[in-house]
């Protein structure tokens, strides 16, 4: 008797426990709780919240798989979340991995997405996927250097010489008004440290390719001496003005200025410029130089046979000196750029990086559960073609331009006409800075006969109609 007791207690018991253990795994219990009609976002972040802070990794990963089902809140931070929850809960590779490159496909157009998931790849050991994610990321971003910086760290990591070729050809071959100096060294000890694992001929055609990509077709160096800060200012032949104010134009042309290495120097480069007129004059901040000048060093087609050096000596008589004219013959640029926002010149926080204690995984995880978190689409996707030809710019509106005048933004547009017509934008703000000015601009090549071409839209002002 005592003993059939104890069996049906051990029995009993051991059914007891099955059934608490039921009810307790996770991806029952989440999952049955979302079905009773849970559709309150702010329930599902604070959930998340809970979960992360207190460590329970796998609950956190089987809520929010239960939350992607029912589809309550289907945004980015919900598949970066749950990638941090399965790595710390053990979760299959398969499964990370398919989170982490769902943010790309949550939004296609976002090349923030395509990085986060290329560097998951990366973590992964999947280089070669996680390439192909930069270059779909570059494809959107064109004018950032993040995709092509990523690709190269992961192209050296897998030893693949062709993919390293690509993305450091495209950093070099251009400047970048943030971190240029780095961008451009740390591609050449990419390039150089794979080179001691490549064969002899290998090894000799990266080398050369990186100094194949330092040409540059107007390079303009302003230099003084003296307690003094002068700014450099190019007007280009698309209309648009580079400036400290917009240091990276529709023109191709980037401007480096004011490092904390040299503060008595500023360059101008495009590396792939327009042919045509450039005015180049110098805006004095703040002190004298020395001798009340700045010298300015022009040079055409630099890194070719056709190169060419000119010393222009600029005096600052006045707080903007007189245009100084550069001719241009020879230009590369085929159609105009697309121009980033300054802000997306940053790096991106990679949320995918390996952390070190449970604490961390926690603040981590807490902080992708937040209602503020979204990702920015940074660039803009589009093409369209140009026939090369030296361009010109339609003259300016009606309305009355003041030297004072700040240009906040300029950037392309959708284009009108196919091989003959592009478009740029403006936004200007006045000298009185009460108003912001916010004007459209066409410019052409020389597609339409050699002749002056007639814009009838009523979009630009003054064009006839």
């Amino acid at each position: 008797m005592t003993a059939s007791w104890s069996s049906t207690a051990s029995a009993a018991t051991s059914a007891s426990s099955t059934t608490r253990a039921k009810k307790l795994d996770p991806k029952v219990i989440w999952q049955d709780a979302l079905a009773k009609g849970i559709n309150a976002p702010a329930l599902i972040i604070a959930t998340a919240d809970l979960l992360g802070n207190t460590g329970k990794f796998d609950h956190a990963a089987e809520f929010l798989k239960a939350n992607l089902r029912r589809g309550v809140v289907v945004e980015p931070w919900v598949f970066k979340a749950l990638a941090v929850a399965l790595r710390e809960s053990g979760g299959s590779a398969e499964e990370i991995e398919r989170a982490e490159v769902s943010v790309a496909d949550l939004e296609p157009m976002n090349s923030g997405g395509y990085l986060l998931a290329a560097r998951a790849l990366a973590d992964d050991k999947n280089y070669d996927r996680a390439v192909a994610f930069c270059k779909q990321a570059a494809e959107l971003a064109p004018g950032l250097p993040h995709a092509f910086a990523d690709a190269a760290r992961y192209a050296e990591m897998a030893k693949d010489a062709t993919s390293l070729r690509w993305a450091t050809g495209e950093l070099l071959r251009q400047e970048w008004p943030v971190g240029n100096a780095e961008l451009h060294r740390t591609a050449l000890d990419r390039i150089e440290s794979l080179s001691r694992n490549l064969s002899k001929d290998e090894a000799e055609k990266l080398r050369g390719s990186a100094g194949a990509q330092r040409r540059r077709d107007l390079v303009v160096k302003m230099s003084f001496q003296g307690e003094a800060d002068l700014d450099l200012r190019v007007e280009e032949p698309t209309g648009t003005l580079c400036s400290t104010l917009h240091k990276q134009t529709v023109n191709g042309g980037v401007l480096l200025a004011d490092s904390l290495a040299n503060m008595t120097s500023e360059t101008y480069v495009a590396s792939e410029a327009f042919s045509g007129d450039y005015h180049v004059s110098v805006e004095r901040v703040w002190g004298k130089p020395l001798g009340g000048k700045a010298q300015l060093k022009i040079i055409r087609h630099q890194g070719t046979p056709e190169e060419t050096e000119e010393l222009v000596t600029v005096k600052i008589e006045s707080n903007v000196t007189r245009p100084i004219l550069v001719k241009l013959d020879g230009g590369r640029r085929q159609e105009t750029a697309y121009v980033p926002p300054a802000a997306a010149h940053r790096p991106a926080e990679d949320v995918t990086a390996p952390v070190d204690s449970s604490m961390e995984v926690n603040n981590k995880l807490r902080a992708l559960a937040d209602p503020d978190v979204r990702d920015v689409q940074v660039g803009t996707k589009g093409g369209m073609v140009s026939s090369g030809r030296e361009v010109s710019h339609a003259p300016p509106p009606s309305f009355t331009r003041h030297e004072n005048d700040r240009t906040l933004f300029q950037n392309k547009v959708s284009s009108f006409v196919a091989n003959t017509l592009e478009v740029t934008a403006q936004a200007t703000l006045s000298a009185d800075r009460r108003s912001v000015r916010v004007s459209m601009q066409p410019v052409f090549t020389n597609g339409l006969a050699n002749k002056p071409a007639q814009v009838i839209s009523p979009v630009f002002p003054g064009a006839a109609r």
